[in-house]
């Protein structure tokens, strides 16, 4: 599984809300699927943690790796390198 821009492009549509994405548009598991949604989450939510400074060297090293692991070149750019919501 490889997690993409366009991915999380779609996360970002519902405003990281899986029950309003799965209310509105159900056919877009094909998309993305609720694993993946999850992991987009679990890494949006870790990356905010070590970007506001409350997370240990280790942890911020953890997170990375696990999003070098998961997503592709462009996705990383974006989730690291610009402010998250």
């Amino acid at each position: 599984m490889t997690l993409t821009r366009e991915k999380f492009a779609l996360y970002q549509r519902f405003g990281g809300e899986l029950d309003a994405r799965t209310r509105a548009v159900p056919d877009t598991r094909t998309l993305l699927s609720d694993e993946e949604w999850a992991m987009i989450d679990d890494l949006h939510m870790q990356i905010a943690v070590v970007r506001a400074g409350r997370a240990s060297e280790a942890f911020a090293t953890t997170v990375q790796q696990r999003l070098d692991a998961v997503a592709d070149a462009d996705l990383r750019a974006a989730l690291w390198g610009s402010a998250l919501p």
